[in-house]
């Protein structure tokens, strides 16, 4: 996968032109930069890889395109493509599996051709369908002798139908549809059925588009077509026989295609191609078939200018290829570098070299880590002698400060001891002079005085009702000290449900009264205890 967004060059040709495309390679995307198609002429022989790769060589130092690596394709014609059902398979042993299958499929000795594949279906993620392509060695050769000629060496061959479905998918609109797309060539036309995004059907059809000739007008234009050619005058009657026999071709690749599927509904149709025939085609087969029909139109994913929808429409499957390098899997046929399946041995091999290279760099890495901890730790050793004396006395010195602190904390007990009384007194005081008021004298009992370490007080008491316990609680929260701050905060709890000690009370309840000198101080003790630790682990 190219993961980092280059140019790449990206060549297709047929009987009649030859298709230059330059585009910058980013994540998922592309960006054209030069798109050129120029007419062969008559002296060109593309059967001959000498003649053919010194036209092109030509045409790109013409256009100052200097590139040294390119991406073709092998044309329909010159591959045989089938669907393979397999038994659910493991990735790793689908090369394989694909291998003997194609023994039985191909019409051709397997040591005379180099086959790829592309996975079509899954199934709990194991493989149960394959596209299998396969091209003769010799045809795979003529390629690679004519982009030596022209000075180019291939970095990947693609199959023209697949990248022409890789172009389809990147047009709007077109995921999850059924499509039937239409390359117009001179001399041979390819109509592939593109359905979930998958290659579905793919045929090549020998139907010859005549021209009138005349010489060959080159342009300075960023992208330059041999569609701006098609603007001759063809004859009313090639025309007309030429889309005839199209015509005949679609609905024969329609019958073919139907007659494997359970659904074969196409959904869209799309005519390419730069003949001069497209705008004929594309009435017939509107009239013909009644399915939204339109011409391969990628101005707008490309942000292209609207009038180069006709230059571009005859490159499909130049950006097909493009696109099949954006995204890593995408351009999954690659007759340069197919899948292969790996020799058991071969993989023992693999392995025991990974195990021993492992263990190596383990062995290397556990000698350096040694040596570097023996040193280290030597050091550490001669620090930690030289810090010995040192903590010594500091650790005297911290013993004689908790000796400091104990002294300290019983000094703080017995203080706290005496103002417990202090306050229990006078809160004692309180409740008795609420008790007194009222009828019967006696309207409120102390049972219980608990002390708490939180700096609060729990009074249980008995009580005619709940209204003199909540006189109780805000007779304390008004008691004050001499600068004027309260000196409790009283709260009264639900009342229990255990007897009360007399009959003549109704309610038994705890009020809870906190002692704002006491949670004060006991608040700063705390935060003097914190910095105290801190200040120790700091030492």
């Amino acid at each position: 996968m190219i993961k980092l967004p280059r140019k790449v060059l990206c060549l297709d040709w047929d009987k009649r032109s030859l298709r230059m495309l330059v585009a910058k390679i980013g994540r998922g995307d592309i960006s054209l930069e030069d798109a050129h198609s120029v007419r062969l002429p008559a002296n060109v022989d593309t059967e001959n890889p000498e003649s053919m790769g010194d036209f092109i060589k030509r045409s790109l130092e013409r256009r100052n395109l200097s590139h040294r690596r390119v991406i073709v394709d092998v044309p329909r014609d010159r591959v045989v493509i089938n669907r393979l059902t397999l038994p659910p398979t493991p990735l790793g042993e689908v090369a394989a599996a694909v291998r003997f299958q194609a023994m039985k499929e191909l019409p051709f000795p397997l040591d005379d051709a180099e086959i790829d594949y592309a996975i079509f279906e899954t199934e709990d993620k194991k493989v149960t369908q394959v596209l299998l392509a396969a091209v003769r060695k010799d045809a795979l050769e003529h390629i690679k002798r004519t982009c030596a000629a022209a000075g180019l060496t291939p970095a990947r061959i693609g199959l023209r139908p697949y990248a022409n479905m890789v172009a389809v998918r990147h047009l709007p609109a077109m995921r999850d549809r059924t499509v039937l797309l239409v390359d117009v060539g001179p001399t041979m036309t390819e109509i592939d059925v593109v359905r979930n995004e998958r290659l579905a059907f793919s045929r090549s059809a020998n139907v010859g588009v005549p021209f009138q000739f005349g010489e060959l007008v080159m342009e300075d234009s960023r992208v330059s077509s041999k569609a701006e050619l098609t603007d001759r005058e063809l004859s009313d009657e090639f025309e007309a026989g030429s889309v005839r026999d199209l015509m005949l071709e679609i609905t024969r690749t329609l019958q073919a295609y139907r007659a494997g599927e359970v659904d074969g509904h196409i959904d869209q149709i799309i005519i390419a191609g730069g003949t001069g025939i497209e705008a004929g085609l594309l009435e017939a087969v509107e009239a013909r078939f009644e399915t939204p029909t339109n011409f391969y139109d990628p101005t707008t994913v490309l942000s292209a200018p609207e009038n180069d929808a006709i230059k571009l429409r005859a490159f499909s499957a130049t950006l097909g290829l493009a696109w099949g390098l954006s995204r890593e899997g995408l351009l999954e046929l690659d007759f340069l570098n197919p899948k292969r399946p790996i020799p058991p041995r071969a993989e023992l091999i693999k392995r025991t070299r990974l195990a021993g290279l492992a263990a190596a760099v383990v062995a290397v890495a556990l000698i350096a880590w040694t040596v570097t901890e023996f040193r280290g730790r030597s050091q550490r050793i001669d620090t930690l002698k030289e810090d010995i004396s040192t903590l010594r006395d500091e650790a005297k010195a911290a013993r004689a400060l908790d000796v400091r602190v104990m002294e300290a904390q019983d000094w703080d007990k017995e203080r706290i001891d005496t103002l417990w009384l202090r306050h229990q007194a006078q809160i004692a005081q309180v409740i008795d002079e609420i008790g007194q008021v009222g009828t019967p004298r006696e309207s409120l009992l102390a049972l219980k005085f608990t002390a708490r370490d939180n700096g609060s007080i729990t009074v249980e008491l008995d009580a005619k009702d709940q209204a003199t316990v909540l006189n109780l609680v805000q007779a304390i929260g008004r008691l004050m000290d001499d600068k004027g701050k309260p000196l409790y905060r009283a709260k009264a709890g639900d009342a229990q449900q255990s007897a009360t000690s007399d009959a003549k009370f109704q309610r038994r309840m705890t009020v809870t009264i906190d002692i704002v000198e006491v949670r004060d101080w006991i608040d700063k003790a705390d935060q003097r205890e914190k910095e105290r630790r801190a200040h120790l682990r700091n030492t």
